[in-house]
């Protein structure tokens, strides 16, 4: 007949502090109604059931009413204990003396660091993940100096919870990497949270090209729907002399349109681009903001490409070849478009003004400046029935066939002015309906 008894000298158990787990007379069993208060007379019972076996050495109990689940709901409150023996005994028989079942003792096993291992655990000083209980809470009975026990292995400890800490984070890398892969988890998602956030830093590389490969596949998918027609790219262009609210207009729009893209289904995100590396940290966004960006910082061809995706989408070798397919370009500058763009010789301004649907410019009525002291003259492009020319410097004129007629003018405040523009303009060209969720009311 197979032998299933198990013996050990040493012996750990959890069990929570609910009289129905416990095998008590009667008169004991009532302590568990209110365990906070009784927690002395509950820890001296347990004492008392297991000191008197011969080869007693040691115990350590601790209750645990802080640890939390996954959702960061509470678990229910239970006890923790630590029992070693010089002789070694059943554990069904180490069971019947706490007066619970076997399932909830185990044989305290592992390898020479067995003891520290299952000590520690007591206040979760390996487990940084979980929360850190002190070693003062941890009752012994005077069978061992818990408090110095820790304190000898403390710098042992340190390291063995920078390892399991290591592990762990080692084991959810295919996930967290598959989640970056599709679109489940973003930068922001990896540095808002302290593990990933580890994570993150101990594999740039592989989660940089997971986040870059699924930004490449958005802007494919995106490609696919402005040749179809599905949407169209909107550019729109903002001008303000400095310091009358070009910038405050161009982040008011841009976050009422993230939020009505992720509120309509769509994977809406902003991304600032720097005057120095413009395209270097994009990931796929759909709302684009370029605001005081030299002319300069983008080369004719990757202007063009920017404003008319169709054209050819990916961008010079300089950004590594990026898709960038955006919904909604936003420009903000000091300067008119004309302005702007006629600092690259030589090149035709009808290609850059044409493919800017929308100009807003903004004046001031007064100063100092207040939200209500400005006026928003709002233009939409044209091709000009007679062409006008430009003496744009001393040797060079160009002829523009586009250019911008006023559609309405708001005299007031932004948020207006953006809902506005948002409403009549944006949304019924780059957020077409086709894409949004439907109404499961």
């Amino acid at each position: 007949m197979k032998n299933d008894r198990k013996r050990s000298k040493k012996f750990v158990f959890m069990q929570y502090l609910n009289p129905k787990y416990w095998d008590w007379e009667s008169d004991k069993i009532t302590w568990f109604d209110d365990w906070e208060k009784n927690k002395t007379k509950i820890f001296e019972e347990i004492y008392n059931s297991v000191k008197n076996m011969q080869g007693f050495e040691e115990i350590a109990l601790i209750v645990h009413d802080k640890d939390e689940k996954r959702n960061g709901i509470l678990k229910l409150p239970h006890i923790h204990g630590y029992i070693a023996y010089k002789e070694r005994f059943d554990l069904d028989r180490i069971a019947r003396r706490l007066g619970i079942e076997p399932q909830y003792v185990e044989i305290a096993k592992g390898n020479r660091y067995a003891e520290l291992n299952n000590k520690s655990y007591l206040i979760h000083a390996k487990n940084l993940d979980k929360y850190q209980y002190l070693s003062s809470e941890v009752e012994t009975f005077g069978t061992s100096d818990f408090i110095a026990y820790i304190d000898e292995n403390m710098e042992d400890l340190q390291k063995r919870a920078s390892t399991t800490k290591r592990e762990q984070l080692e084991e959810g890398f295919d996930l967290v990497r598959q989640s970056l892969l599709t679109g489940k988890l973003k930068r922001d998602d990896l540095m808002d949270d302290e593990n990933l956030r580890l994570l993150y830093g101990m594999n740039q590389t592989a989660f940089n090209e997971s986040m870059a490969f699924y930004g490449l596949s958005l802007g494919h998918e995106r490609l696919k729907k402005l040749k179809n027609q599905e949407y169209k790219l909107t550019v729109l262009y903002i001008q303000a002399l400095p310091g009358v609210g070009k910038t405050q207009l161009t982040d008011l729009l841009a976050t009422k349109l993230k939020t009505y893209g992720l509120d309509n289904g769509f994977e809406s995100e902003v991304y600032s681009a720097s005057s120095s590396n413009p395209f270097d940290e994009y990931l796929g966004e759909d709302i684009l903001i370029l605001d005081d960006l030299r002319v300069k910082s983008l080369s004719v061809s990757d202007w063009l490409k920017l404003f008319d995706p169709l054209n050819t989408a990916r961008m010079s070798a300089r950004y590594r070849n990026k898709v960038v397919v955006p919904r909604v370009i936003i420009v903000a500058n000091y300067k008119t478009p004309v302005d702007f763009f006629k600092e690259l010789k030589g090149e035709d301004l009808d290609q850059f003004v044409r493919r800017i649907g929308n100009f807003v410019e903004i004046n001031s009525k007064q100063f100092p400046l207040g939200d209500n002291d400005h006026i928003y003259n709002v233009s939409e492009v044209f091709r000009r029935d007679n062409p006008k020319v430009l003496q744009i410097s001393e040797d060079e004129i160009v002829t523009l066939n586009f250019d911008y007629q006023k559609i309405f003018s708001e005299n007031g405040k932004r948020e207006s002015v953006a809902d506005r523009l948002i409403n009549e303009i944006i949304v019924p060209r780059s957020f077409p309906r086709v894409e949004r969720i439907k109404d499961v009311s």
